[in-house]
């Protein structure tokens, strides 16, 4: 679990005091295709089923895995397991303070030793533009110990500071290739404050991930670290509820060498404004969205040229998308929700040679509450 994850968990639990139930199951489906006008197109399909319980006052366990199946115009389809995820985590109140400990591990259930097909699938799936709710099948195996803070600040007011470390084993990246590759671990410092009380909330965090050097066929890469900010403001009503969503990402400068490598490695800095309008009384609403998304060029990478030629040429960049959302709600009980979702994607201004991206996430989940 991510330091920013913590760092929401514990802003709850020091707004709430309505009691959360001590079993959380949650199972849904998402279907992805996004397309370009020289008729490339890439789509996924996924369903993730996940469950947390508090097995005693504090202790929590989780669990989460997904089922993905991929295909695409010029792409090998693919399907399996991706990675499954475990975590354990405890929380205690420390005075007035309250302290989350956690354990994460992914285990490598999803497949790596790819072709060079598969690689040029999975590469492409991995494009940041896409947002694929799985850019990945497997990456190894992780561990990620976590610990986090909540301290009151104020009448409805808290502030949370958290750090997590990820480490990360090696695994064979390509099935005729014995090398293998070697992720370098991560270091995650968050920082947040939440005012704000009952439906409307102001939220500003912010992280900075440090990143080791990767190592795969005598080369060391370094991705570079990426500094992050994000601000949610939430204003409730009766029957009409809002959002006003700002996040930026910086990528400062990293290398990449000769050798293939995992796309999800190559991320480019990014902007992102949302704005969402919610109509209906809170169990059973319907959320209007719509925002802009801007990326920066891979290419500015050092190093990267070649893997844009041959991976993201095939699904050219896009530097300012679109996205056009409708996402209902409905109460199926006092601890149940069934959570739907579309979101219309159009690219509008792309890097040089491009082909504007159209695409759609379609999407519904129930989660259920013991």
């Amino acid at each position: 679990m991510t330091g920013r994850l913590l760092i929401a968990l514990l802003f709850t639990g020091a707004t709430a005091a309505q009691p959360a139930p001590r079993v959380v199951v949650e199972a849904g489906a998402v279907s992805q295709s996004y397309s370009t006008g020289d008729d490339q197109s890439l789509s996924e399909l996924t369903v993730p089923i996940s469950a947390a319980a508090e097995v005693t006052p504090g202790v929590t366990l989780g669990l989460r895995a997904v089922y993905a199946s991929v295909s695409g115009d010029g792409f090998e389809g693919m399907s399996g397991l991706g990675d499954t995820q475990l975590s354990v985590g405890y929380r205690r109140p420390l005075g007035e303070a309250i302290v989350d400990l956690t354990l994460a591990t992914s285990l490598p259930t999803g497949q790596t030793a790819l072709t060079d097909a598969q690689f040029a699938t999975t590469a492409a799936l991995a494009i940041d533009d896409y947002a694929f709710a799985l850019p990945a099948l497997g990456q190894g195996a992780m561990i990620s110990p976590g610990v986090a803070i909540a301290i009151p600040a104020g009448d409805a007011v808290a502030i949370g500071f958290g750090a997590a470390y990820s480490a990360r084993s090696s695994y064979t990246l390509f099935a005729d290739d014995t090398s293998a590759y070697a992720p370098g671990n991560e270091a995650i410092l968050t920082a947040g404050l939440q005012a704000g009380a009952g439906a409307s909330s102001f939220k500003l965090e912010g992280s900075y991930v440090l990143y080791g050097d990767d190592g795969y066929r005598g080369e060391t890469f370094s991705p570079g670290d990426r500094a992050a900010a994000s601000m949610r403001l939430t204003l409730g009503g009766r029957y009409v509820r809002s959002q006003l969503l700002a996040r930026y990402r910086h990528v400062f400068d990293g290398t990449v060498g000769a050798a293939q490598r995992p796309v999800s490695y190559l991320r480019p800095s990014q902007g992102q404004l949302g704005l969402g309008l919610g109509f209906g009384p809170p169990d059973t609403e319907v959320m209007l969205t719509a925002g802009a998304r801007y990326y920066g060029s891979i290419s500015d990478v050092a190093g990267a040229v070649s893997v844009v030629e041959e991976v993201a040429g095939v699904l050219a960049e896009q530097q300012v998308l679109l996205d056009l959302g409708l996402a209902p709600t409905i109460a199926l009980g006092p601890s149940a929700r069934l959570r739907g979702q579309f979101v219309y994607t159009l690219g509008v201004a792309e890097a040089a040679g491009a082909s504007p991206l159209t695409g759609y996430r379609a999407g519904a989940s129930v989660r259920v509450g013991f």
